[in-house]
């Protein structure tokens, strides 16, 4: 049977990772031992998954605000900020 191992959501490495215990939600976390990070593939808080920024960057294309933008993906309005200003902050 093929384990399944996450590509590192920090530094994109697949063969660094290593299972790190499970999480109080109960989800499976990871760690990556070439950046020293650990990690999740599910979360219970939609804010930390792995997408959100290009979720957030193509409802704004969309021309929604971002109380909409929040409503929308169900995360609070300062991390829809957050991101926000880390988009900007990229394409300057």
């Amino acid at each position: 049977m093929k384990r399944y191992i996450p590509i590192c959501h920090h530094c994109s490495e697949a063969d660094s990772v290593k299972k790190h215990g499970i999480a109080k939600s109960g989800h499976q976390r990871y760690y990556c031992a070439l950046c020293k990070k650990t990690f999740q593939t599910n979360y219970i808080y939609k804010g930390k998954e792995q997408n959100i920024v290009a979720l957030v960057e193509r409802l704004l294309s969309n021309d929604l605000t971002p109380e909409q933008i929040s409503n929308e993906i169900r995360v609070r309005l300062s991390t829809v900020q957050h991101h926000i200003k880390h988009l900007e902050r990229i394409s300057t």
